[in-house]
């Protein structure tokens, strides 16, 4: 649980590894945030999430050990995903200085490990930026549901089968009604 940090337990709980519903979290929709892409212009976070997809917002840093392992897990899942129900936007920092991210690496970066999901650059105070408070280590994962509402944080690496597993179980645990108890 150490690596679950502002999030309490639900009536879900604990699901698929480390990945919990977030209940401490601000209820935030598609944060009001611009950020520098890698293609050198402005992005508005709000472009991606909210879009009636899952967006998994993940934090990371190119020089990153455990950024590094997770990549791949989110390079494909966002190729399995992002033609149905969710997509992967990355915002890269520094590090280990936490600082606003180096373009030409997170350029090399991405080439190198056949990122096509959309990167944007930013330092460790995008965690405020998007209203969850101070950044508490890499890589941090933040899921918003299709509607565009922070679901979910993990502070330290995610695989595919994680997000997978976390959103099958919250659409259903989402779309159960309970029926109230017939009259005889």
């Amino acid at each position: 649980m150490s690596l679950i940090s502002l999030c309490i337990k639900s009536r879900l709980g604990i699901i698929a590894g480390f990945l919990s519903l977030c209940g401490a979290l601000p209820a935030v929709a598609a944060p009001d945030v611009w950020l520098e892409g890698i293609d050198g212009r402005q992005h508005n976070l709000s472009e991606y999430i909210g879009k009636g997809k899952w967006t998994a917002l993940n934090i990371w840093g190119t020089r990153c050990p455990p950024c590094l392992d997770e990549i791949p897990e989110l390079v494909h899942f966002h190729d399995d995903h992002q033609d149905t129900k969710a997509i992967v936007v990355g915002v890269a920092i520094d590090f280990p200085s936490y600082g606003y991210a180096r373009k030409d690496e997170v350029l090399a970066f991405i080439d190198d490990h056949l990122v096509e999901f959309p990167v944007l650059l930013s330092d460790a105070t995008i965690s405020e930026k998007i209203g969850t408070g101070r950044l508490e280590g890499l890589p941090t994962t933040y899921l918003y549901n299709p509607q565009g509402k922070l679901v979910a944080k993990q502070v330290g690496s995610i695989t595919r089968d994680i997000l997978e597993a976390f959103i099958l179980k919250y659409e259903n645990q989402s779309s159960f009604k309970p029926q109230p108890p017939s009259k005889k």
